[in-house]
């Protein structure tokens, strides 16, 4: 009687078990939130272990955010998630893991994509993943950590801090501030101010036709070549300098001093066309081109 007994007693068990499971498979799937917005959207958006993608929506009310957990787990991650009036507060983070774990299998980190109004402003961070932001205006502050980077078609104020990692920033209309290390750095568009400042790798920049700096500008790199290419019409006062490397200018430059002596590197310094607010290209160990568009 007794193998009766038991069988009666632990066959419940195993149903709930099973119960548990089905439920566990069953919120394994995507994740996906609107927030209805009334006046210009704000969006701080912080991200560990994922690559981000967020792109405007056009003439949308909403915040519009997904997360595809594609062959991870969502018990793996910590999603918190709020919204006070039209700003929107959104965080994913991959949960420690304690202990000693082994793993022949290659994850595949999720992938959050995000729809917004054409107009917002952004504070976006993400660690140990990419990020993408196409298609906005406004203030927008992006922070990566090992992940690379492609900004395109946005205009405002940007301001980007980026580590480990290539930087593509394509057609940004306004000011610019980049700061990033170890990747390679390709920056186009219509700018009224720049300061772009990168550690190690190269960085070719172009500054479009139209543009007018109306503010001092800085482009500067500490250890790699510097690529620059200028309007014909851009007024600007030219301060370049390199401690190891080779000036090449392809503008006519009205000089006001060159200095290639032994032991202090090379600098130009002088005004294009009328000259105008500081434009200043530095690189510690590099050759820097200035070439016409």
């Amino acid at each position: 009687m007794r193998p009766v007994c038991f069988a009666r007693i632990c066959f419940p068990g195993l149903v709930l078990m099973a119960s548990v499971f089905a439920s566990a498979q069953a919120g394994g799937g995507d994740w996906r939130k609107s927030y209805p917005i009334m006046g210009k959207a704000a969006l701080t958006l912080s991200t560990g272990d994922a690559s981000v993608e967020l792109r405007s929506c056009g003439n949308c009310r909403e915040v519009r955010i997904g997360v595809d957990w594609r062959d991870r787990h969502p018990s793996d991650f910590l999603l918190k998630e709020s919204q006070t009036g039209d700003q929107v507060n959104f965080q994913l983070d991959e949960k420690a893991q304690i202990g000693i774990h082994f793993t022949a299998r290659n994850w595949h980190s999720p992938q959050v994509t995000v729809e917004t109004p054409a107009s917002l402003n952004l504070d976006a961070k993400t660690a140990d993943g990419g990020l993408k932001v196409s298609g906005v205006e406004g203030k927008l502050q992006l922070h990566t950590t090992d992940g690379a980077v492609d900004v395109e078609d946005v205009s405002g104020t940007v301001r980007l801090t980026a580590s480990d990692g290539a930087i593509k920033i394509h057609n940004v209309t306004g000011t610019l501030e980049s700061r990033s290390s170890d990747g390679r750095v390709t920056i186009d568009g219509k700018f009224t101010a720049l300061q772009v400042h990168t550690s190690d790798g190269p960085l070719d920049l172009t500054v479009g036709e139209g543009s007018q700096l109306a503010a001092a500008s800085r482009i500067e790199s500490s250890d790699g070549r510097v690529t620059v290419r200028l309007p014909r019409t851009l007024a600007a006062d030219l301060d370049v300098h390199t401690d190891d490397g080779k000036i090449d200018c392809e503008l006519p430059v009205r000089m006001e001093g060159y200095n290639s002596g032994p032991g202090s590197g090379h600098s130009l310094k002088g005004h294009l066309n009328a000259g105008g607010e500081p434009l200043v290209i530095h690189t510690s160990d590099g050759n820097v081109s200035i070439g016409a568009l």
